[in-house]
């Protein structure tokens, strides 16, 4: 009784976790042939043959394309935020002035779209197409608006400039956009050195 009890009741937990893997292989093969085709070219019939699962199948996770991209840019800045969020830590450092403060969030942010060059292009896309729903764009906005306390907080403190919250994320993460563009045309090698100095121009936009 107690063995088919333990079984019966870690089923649906097994089932969940499965479902969760399914939806993950789906998204990242999603991810690595939008990279490659694009957005446009990139059918759902050829999504499913790369994550291995039926295209029916993936239909049960994904009612259309244009639904499956937006799940997969929701996940995507969510966990692009994650990246740098972590070092909003550095603010409350009282070892560290406010530039390098600021270093630890931007280098953060700048290493996620330089080390994940296919979800950097993804968002870019999924920006520039249209594709993103009105239901994205406001779970987008309401993360924001969720941040829009510690931004203030910050240029009360006299840790940064007194910005709008877009302009001053036009001056912090713009640079960023502009080097990734240029690393993936091949025009410049994003070392340390390039960062830093991309950085000091950052740091007089956005620092008091």
């Amino acid at each position: 009784m107690y063995p088919s009890s333990v079984a019966l009741s870690s089923r649906p937990a097994a089932d969940k976790a499965d479902k969760a893997d399914k939806r993950s292989a789906i998204l990242a093969a999603a991810l690595r042939l939008i990279a490659r085709s694009g957005l446009h070219n990139t059918p759902m019939a050829a999504i499913a043959r790369e994550a291995g699962v039926a295209a029916g199948t993936l239909y049960l996770y994904f009612p259309s394309k244009e639904a499956m991209v937006n799940a997969l840019y929701l996940d995507l800045i969510q966990d692009r935020d994650r990246a740098y969020l972590a070092e909003l830590d550095a603010i409350d450092d009282p070892t560290a002035g406010p530039a390098e403060s600021t270093w630890r969030i931007w280098h953060a942010l700048a290493r996620w779209h330089l080390d994940r060059p296919d979800a950097s292009n993804l968002i870019h896309q999924c920006r520039a197409s249209g594709i993103l729903t009105d239901e994205t764009r406001a779970a987008e906005a309401r993360d924001q608006a969720a941040r829009l306390p510690l931004f203030r907080d910050a240029i009360a403190h006299g840790q940064l400039r007194e910005l709008s919250q877009q302009v001053f994320w036009a001056l912090f993460a713009g640079p960023i956009l502009a080097l990734v563009q240029m690393r993936d045309a091949g025009e410049i090698d994003v070392d340390d050195d390039v960062l830093r100095a991309t950085f000091d121009g950052v740091c007089r936009s956005v620092l008091p």
